[in-house]
């Protein structure tokens, strides 16, 4: 098997007969630790590990301290290794950065002690890892970054020189020291075949630092242009004919999947002045950045280069339900990256990439194969995610109806086989949320003339399990409440739930609905809760937020102003609309989970702009 990523490499092995999955609903997440080679990443630079010891060389050199933080004491973020592999992998492996924090600063890589957490105001949640803090001698701040979550030659060098006082540079966006042209005609402009004769003519003219540099760019360009078998033998070839250069060792974590290009972090190419702006959220653009229309095309462009040969997106590595639970994952993210090209596709008409990808998307999505139906932990948003994507799919191209109405009567069919006995819905547990999105995608499907037996007993049951779960106030439990049970749950809570929850109940039981305005109404009053949580890897401490949820929320609350159906709905659908375009990224893509990833970002962000745009 030599496909290069089914993104994370634990779910490559899983098809080898030399490696059993987990048992189902198992919930253990086996998460695969850099080879050595792999693990000499950011090895290059002469990092300090003490900060008295860091402040001591800065004096004696003149220099300012470069701080590296890849987490913070206490913190509860999920994948700490994981976002320390991937920036290593990243700008602490790009030769023009690491000449950048050489030369002009003490570079120190240290968590900091509870003490220097205090003393520094990098607290846990109000300091999101990664970042970085720049000191002078004397130990007094400077600069700050965090929520560091797109790793772009261009920003780094930019914030570096300015921290340093050194006039702008290079703007080309490559990680590279050689020269930008040259940089270009191998990250895009060479055949895909490692041994092209004009590729191999040329590299041969390269001293050998330059001839490191070319064969990985060549591979990210081959990476972004969905060849990852030749991807994986440039990066073979890199990291083993090249062994002491910093890019061999990068070009083994991306081997690994641990890499920020496979991870979808990593990106190139020039990036405009006002993208690298400080903002104060990291590498979130400052507002005013970006137009709508920039942005869809920046995320389109960004979600082109990430599909995989298969049709599937697969940077995501989401495993709170168990690894086992990855192939269901990515074939959720997959037909969320779907609907947003064609929704996209509905304005740019005829775009033969977007044909050739929604093509590509389509067989994936429609290959039950994809799934692991062993697992039931997160199967679910596998099948409510392509019911709502196949759904639109049908309204826009009812010439596609006999491969799509099957599909879309057996996910309506396996809908109905994991539902609980008590009529609830579970990802890795029953809650109401989940509930919610069983009937949405049974209303898709209802809606669509598809006959399931069974499926009116079915959504009435859902039903009787969401109401029992929502308060007398209109809020919803996070966990699922027995029959018998009282609902206690707060409004500060519910910024997704009960929009999500009364959408619900509006297609299927209006009677037993509330009022969308005040769903809607309410999300927005106790957003200041949710909105701390972006970028954020697991829980945080008000009201059980984390990253995971945020695009969930947004989304779910998009989904409601549209079917509210009034004309106030227009209002807060223009505030909707604008709070998304001043949430991208430096990029122009969006992220909110680093393991869920920029794929799922992206794709909710411009699904929820294109609801805007219905109104």
């Amino acid at each position: 098997m030599r496909k290069l990523f089914v993104l994370v490499l634990l779910v490559a092995l899983s098809c080898s007969p030399l490696f059993s999955l987990p048992a189902q609903n198992s919930g253990k997440r086996i998460r695969l630790k850099p080879s050595p080679a792999a693990a000499r990443c950011g090895s290059t630079l002469k990092w300090e590990t003490d900060l008295d010891a860091a402040l001591v060389r800065a004096e004696a050199e003149e220099l300012p301290v470069f701080w590296y933080l890849p987490t913070v004491r206490g913190s509860f973020m999920d994948r700490k290794a994981e976002i320390d592999y991937v920036q290593l992998a990243g700008p602490f492996s790009w030769p023009r950065t690491i000449a950048l924090i050489q030369d002009n600063f003490v570079p120190l890589r240290l968590v900091p002690s509870r003490d220097l957490c205090k003393r520094f105001d990098v607290e846990r949640y109000t300091f999101v890892e990664p970042g970085f803090l720049v000191l002078d001698a004397e130990g007094k701040e400077l600069f700050r970054e965090s929520e560091i979550t797109t790793l772009h030659p261009g920003w780094y060098a930019s914030r570096l020189r300015s921290m340093a006082g050194l006039k702008p540079g290079r703007t080309d966006g490559l990680p590279t020291m050689m020269n930008p042209d040259m940089g270009q005609k191998f990250l895009f402009d060479f055949p895909g075949i490692a041994s092209n004769e004009g590729f191999r003519a040329a590299l041969a003219k390269l001293a050998s630092n330059e001839q490191a540099e070319a064969l990985h760019l060549r591979a990210a360009g081959a990476f972004w242009a969905a060849d990852e078998d030749l991807a994986r033998t440039l990066w073979t070839e890199l990291r083993d004919g090249f062994p002491d250069h910093p890019l061999a060792a990068k070009a083994a974590m991306e081997i690994e999947s641990h890499g920020g290009i496979v991870r979808g972090q990593e990106v190139y190419g020039e990036l405009d002045a006002a993208a690298t702006k400080p903002s104060g959220h990291g590498t979130r653009v400052d507002e005013g950045a970006y137009t709508e229309e920039q942005l869809w095309q920046r995320g389109v462009d960004y979600l082109l280069s990430m599909q995989r040969m298969d049709g599937g997106w697969k940077d995501s590595i989401y495993d709170f339900g168990g690894t086992d639970g990855l192939p269901n994952v990515q074939v959720a993210v997959s037909a969320i990256c779907a609907r947003a090209l064609l929704e996209r596709a509905t304005v740019k008409k005829d775009d033969p990439r977007l044909e050739a990808a929604l093509l590509r998307a389509l067989r994936y999505l429609l290959d039950e194969s994809n799934l692991n139906t062993n697992d039931t932990d997160e199967l679910i948003w596998a099948y409510t995610y392509r019911a709502q994507t196949l759904a639109r799919w049908l309204d826009l191209r009812p010439q596609d109806a006999e491969g799509l109405r099957p599909s879309l009567q057996l996910i309506g069919e396996r809908l109905l086989e994991v539902q609980r006995d008590d009529g609830s819905w579970a990802h890795e547990y029953s809650n109401p949320f989940v509930t919610a999105e069983g009937l949405i995608a049974l209303d898709c499907i209802r809606d669509r003339h598809i006959e399931v037996a069974g499926l009116e007993r079915a959504a009435r049951r859902g039903i009787t399990a969401l109401l029992r779960c929502r308060t007398d106030e209109g809020a919803y439990t996070y966990g699922n409440v027995r029959a018998g049970r009282k609902a206690r749950a707060s409004m500060e809570g519910g910024v997704g739930r009960i929009p999500l929850g009364e959408l619900a109940l509006n297609l299927w039981d209006v009677k037993e609905a509330r009022s969308l305005e005040e769903a809607v109404a309410a999300s927005l009053e106790h957003e200041k809760h949710l909105l701390p949580a972006q970028k954020y890897d697991d829980h945080t401490r008000t009201f059980a937020y984390g990253g995971f949820f945020f695009w969930y929320d947004l989304h779910a609350r998009t989904e409601a102003m549209l079917a509210a159906n009034k004309r106030r709905m227009k209002v807060a659908l223009g505030v909707q609309r604008e709070q998304i375009i001043h949430l991208a990224e430096i990029d122009g893509a969006f992220i909110d989970s680093h393991e869920i990833g920029r794929c799922y970002g992206t794709g909710m962000a411009l699904w929820c702009l294109a609801l805007c745009r219905d109104k």
